[in-house]
C-alpha cells in the first residue's frame, strides 16, 4: 500500500501562449530548488490541490495556487504581464503494484475544478499512448464513499482500506485522507508548528491525530478498541433483552397471581439453573409450583367429567352447607386482606423513612466529604479559635459544643466519613429488602382478592340454585366446572409460555456467556505485542535521529512516544515551550522520517512517501540539513520516495547533495516558463 510522484506538470494558457513548468521525479530523494517566489511551493501545493485535498490546509475550499495559475502570469523574458485564460494542473502516479494513473484537474477553466480526469496510465511520460478517461468528483459529500468519488478511487490505487472513526456528536464517519496527509507532507507555513503534525479539525472527529497515527503505523489498538466497545454494546444489549424477558415471565405469573422463583435480574450464565426457575402460585400462607397446581385441578375436572351434572334437589342438603362455608371463609379471607393491606401500609411507611434518612446521610457525606478536602488542601480557617487546648489553662478540648465529659470525643472527619458510608449501606439494604417484603405483600394480596372474587362467584351460583325448581341442573355444578376447566386453560397456557420463556433465557444466556468470554480473551493492554513493537522501533528511530540532527535541549535518549496522543513526550510530559526552535525543526524531521522508516521494518498503512517544503526553519545548522538529506537517501533502497522543496542557498545545496544518489531539480529563475 504506497504510492509515488512520477511527473507534476503545470499548464497556463494565455493570449500570449502557453506557459507552465514538467517536472520529474524519481524513486528515492528528490530536490526541488528554487529561488524564494519563484514557484517552489506552488509546484509542492499542486501536487495536493491535483489530489483534492486543499481542505487539509484550510476548510475554506480555497485554490492553495498562487496567481501564476489563477490569475495573471509575468513572462519572465519581456516582463509583461498577462491574463490566465486556462490553466490546470497534471499528475502522475505510481502505486506500490505498479500500477500507474495520470491526473489532470482544472484550476481556472469553464470546467467546476470540483471534476478531476483520471487516465490509466502514464499520460506525461509516455503521450503517445491512448488512455481511458474516466471522471470524479471532489470536495463533494460522497467524495470518499461513493463509486465516483476521487478519494475512494484513490484510496483503493493506494491500497488503503481506511477506517471508522467516532466524531465529537457521537456518530462515526470516514478518517478522511485530509487527516492522513499531514503525516507526510509538511507544508511551509503552519505545517512546522506541530509535532507530529497539525491536522484539521472541522471534521469533528475525536482525537483525529492519535486516529492518524493509529492507522499511518497499523496499530491494532484502534481496532481493538472498536471491539472492545462493540462488545460492552453487545453485552448491554444481552442484559437488556434479559430484562425484557424477565419482565414479561413476571408478567406471565400475576395473570395466575403467581410469582416467579429462581430467575435473577442479571443474565444467569448457567443453563441448569434456568431450567430449574419454577412459577409459583399462592396456596394460602404457603406457595406451590405451577405443575403441582395444574396436576390438582386436571384431576378434579377428571373426576366432575365422570359424573352427571347433579340436579338442584340432588343437592339441596348440602347447598346451605357450602353456602355457610363459603361465608365463613371469604369473611375469613376479607380479614386477611385487610390485615395484609395494614402490614404493606407499615412496610410503606419504614420504606420512605428509610429512604428519608439514606437522603440525609447523604447531605451529611458530601458535607463531610467537603470537609476533608478543604483540609487536605491546608485550609486553616477557623485554626486560631479551636485549638483543641484552654488558652488559658491547656486542658484538652473536644472538638464540640455537648457537654465536656470525661472519656468522650468526636469522631474525626474520616472515622464520620466511614461511619456514615456504614449507615448508608445499612439503610441501602433495608430498602432492597422492604421493595421485596412490599412486592410479596402484593402479589399475595393479588391472589387473596382473586380467590375471594372465585368464592363470591360460587357463593352467588349457590344461592341461584336455592331458588331453582328442584328437578332443574345446579347452576353451581356448571359453573364450577366452566371455573375449574377455565383455569386448567389458563394454567396450561401459562406452563406452555412459561417453557418457551425459559428457552429464550437459556439462548441469551448461551450468548451472553459467549460475549464474555470474548471479552476477557482479549488483551487488557490497550496495545498488542505487535504495536509495542512498532512504538518502540519508532521511539528507537526518533531518538536516533534527534541525535544525528544536533538535538541538544536534553538528551535524546529521554525522548519518548505518548501511548494516548503518540506525541513526543519526556519523562510523561508533553514537550512544549522547553525546546528551542531549532529543536523543534528537529524532532518534527526525525518524527516524520521516523514513520517513513518504520515501514520498512514493520507493516504499516505508510505510502512510502514524504514531502518537506523549506525543511531548514529557524535557521537550523547546516550540519543538521546536512545529516538530514544523508538520512533521507536511503529512502531509494526500500522504493520510497522523499521530495524536498528548499530556496536555501544553492551552493550549500549542491555540497549537501555532493556524493549522494539523489535528483536535484532545480531552476535559476521562475519555474513557470513560457512553452516553446
Amino acid at each position: 500500500m504506497s504510492f509515488k510522484l512520477r511527473h507534476l506538470r503545470l499548464r497556463t494558457e494565455t493570449l500570449a501562449g502557453t506557459y507552465g513548468a514538467d517536472i520529474p521525479f524519481e524513486t528515492g530523494l528528490n530536490v526541488l530548488w528554487a529561488d524564494n517566489t519563484m514557484g517552489k511551493s506552488t509546484c509542492l501545493q499542486a501536487v495536493i490541490y491535483a489530489l483534492g485535498l486543499e481542505r487539509m490546509l484550510s476548510s475554506r475550499r480555497e485554490i492553495p495556487l498562487t496567481y501564476v495559475m489563477t490569475s495573471h502570469l509575468d513572462d519572465p523574458e519581456t516582463g509583461e504581464q498577462h491574463n490566465v485564460l486556462e490553466s490546470s494542473v497534471w499528475l502522475e502516479l505510481e502505486n506500490g503494484r505498479g500500477e500507474i494513473l495520470t491526473v489532470r484537474r482544472t484550476v481556472k477553466s469553464d470546467i467546476d475544478p470540483k471534476l478531476i480526469s483520471v487516465f490509466s496510465g502514464p499520460a506525461l511520460t509516455d503521450p503517445a499512448d491512448h488512455f481511458t478517461q474516466r471522471d470524479y468528483f471532489v470536495l463533494d459529500p460522497g467524495a470518499a464513499q461513493r463509486e465516483a468519488g476521487f478519494h475512494r478511487m484513490f484510496v483503493d490505487f493506494v491500497g488503503w482500506a481506511l477506517p471508522r472513526v467516532k466524531r465529537y456528536d457521537g456518530g462515526e464517519t470516514t478518517l478522511y485522507l485530509e487527516t492522513l496527509f499531514p503525516l507526510f507532507y509538511v507544508e511551509q507555513k503552519a505545517g512546522w508548528s506541530a509535532v507530529p503534525a497539525v491536522f484539521p479539525t472541522y471534521f469533528q472527529i475525536r482525537e483525529v491525530g492519535r486516529r492518524a497515527v493509529e492507522f499511518i503505523m497499523g496499530l491494532d489498538t484502534h481496532e481493538l478498541e472498536l471491539k472492545k466497545q462493540q462488545l460492552e454494546l453487545d453485552i448491554a444489549a444481552s442484559k437488556a433483552a434479559w430484562v425484557i424477558k424477565r419482565d414479561e415471565i413476571q408478567a406471565l405469573a400475576r395473570l395466575t397471581s403467581g410469582r416467579v422463583e429462581g430467575i435473577a435480574s442479571t443474565p444467569m450464565l448457567s443453563v441448569a439453573e434456568i431450567e430449574r426457575a419454577v412459577l409459583l402460585l399462592p396456596d394460602g400462607n404457603s406457595w406451590r409450583t405451577l405443575a403441582q397446581e395444574s396436576h390438582l385441578i386436571r384431576n378434579q375436572v377428571a373426576d366432575l367429567a365422570g359424573e352427571d351434572v347433579p340436579t338442584v334437589s340432588e343437592i339441596a342438603p348440602e347447598l346451605v352447607a357450602e353456602i355457610n362455608a363459603l361465608t365463613t371463609q371469604i369473611a375469613s379471607i376479607n380479614a386477611e386482606r385487610n390485615n395484609l393491606f395494614r402490614l404493606r401500609q407499615v412496610e410503606n411507611a419504614q420504606r420512605e423513612a428509610a429512604a428519608v434518612r439514606l437522603a440525609s446521610l447523604d447531605d451529611d457525606l458530601k458535607k463531610n466529604q467537603d470537609a476533608q478536602k478543604i483540609q487536605r488542601l491546608g485550609s486553616l480557617l477557623g485554626s486560631n479559635l479551636v485549638l483543641h487546648h484552654c488558652p488559658t489553662c491547656e486542658q484538652p478540648l473536644a472538638d464540640t459544643l455537648l457537654p465536656q465529659r470525661a472519656g468522650v470525643s468526636v469522631m474525626p472527619v474520616e472515622d464520620n466519613i466511614e461511619y456514615i458510608k456504614a449507615q448508608k449501606a445499612i439503610f441501602n439494604q433495608v430498602l432492597d429488602q422492604s421493595a421485596v417484603s412490599i412486592q410479596d405483600f402484593e402479589k399475595r394480596l393479588a391472589a387473596l382478592t382473586e380467590d375471594v372474587n372465585a368464592r363470591s362467584f360460587r357463593l352467588r351460583a349457590l344461592r341461584a340454585d336455592l331458588t331453582a325448581p328442584a328437578n332443574a341442573a345446579s347452576i353451581s355444578a356448571i359453573e364450577q366446572r366452566l371455573r375449574l376447566e377455565t383455569r386448567l386453560q389458563t394454567l396450561d397456557d401459562v406452563q406452555l409460555r412459561f417453557g418457551e420463556s425459559k428457552l429464550e433465557l437459556q439462548a441469551i444466556s448461551s450468548r451472553h456467556k459467549a460475549l464474555l468470554d470474548e471479552r476477557g480473551s482479549l488483551p487488557d493492554d490497550r496495545f498488542s505485542e505487535a504495536d509495542k513493537t512498532k512504538l518502540t522501533v519508532l521511539t528507537r528511530l526518533i531518538r536516533e535521529q534527534a541525535t544525528a540532527y544536533g538535538f541538544t535541549t536534553f538528551s535524546a535518549s529521554e525522548i519518548d512516544i505518548a501511548e494516548d496522543t503518540f506525541r513526543p513526550e519526556k519523562q510523561g510530559f508533553e514537550i512544549g515551550f522547553e525546546l528551542s526552535a531549532s529543536d523543534a525543526i528537529r524532532l518534527k524531521w526525525a518524527y516524520q522520517l521516523a514513520l517513513l522508516e518504520l515501514s520498512r521494518k514493520q507493516p504499516t498503512n505508510h505510502p512510502g512517501v514524504l514531502f518537506f517544503d523549506e525543511p531548514r526553519q529557524q535557521e537550523t545548522k547546516k550540519a543538521s540539513v546536512q545529516h538530514l538529506f544523508e538520512r533521507a537517501v536511503s529512502a531509494k533502497d526500500s522504493g520510497q520516495q522523499v521530495i524536498f522543496a528548499t530556496s536555501e542557498d544553492r551552493e550549500q545545496v549542491e555540497g549537501f547533495l555532493r556524493g549522494l544518489n539523489c535528483s536535484l531539480v532545480a531552476f535559476d529563475g521562475k519555474i513557470v516558463q513560457r512553452i516553446r
